[in-house]
């Protein structure tokens, strides 16, 4: 496995790639919306980590519980990577 990055060179990769936040619903079948790099942050930021209450922060209203935010240059970039994360870590 490789190394870990510490927040800010997590920050800087998702700059360098052009990464954008995509919020998903709880099962990843639907991408619900999608949001500037800098946006999200701050509004993930300003929430404490809240994915709902960041959504909220930006806006959208009736998120569903377990709804997922994930990076990525598309949706279905971020999808197929956090499925590849959980492949690895052993669960589906």
């Amino acid at each position: 496995m490789g190394k870990r990055l510490s927040p800010g060179e997590q920050r800087a990769r998702r700059q360098r790639r052009g990464e954008r936040a995509f919020l998903f619903d709880g099962s990843l079948d639907r991408c619900l919306a999608e949001f500037d790099r800098e946006d999200w942050e701050w509004a993930l930021s300003s929430c404490g980590g809240d994915t709902l209450r960041a959504a909220q922060q930006c806006g959208l209203s009736d998120v569903p519980p377990g709804a997922k935010a994930l990076w990525g240059r598309s949706a279905e970039e971020a999808r197929g990577t956090y499925r590849q994360w959980q492949k690895r870590r052993g669960r589906k």
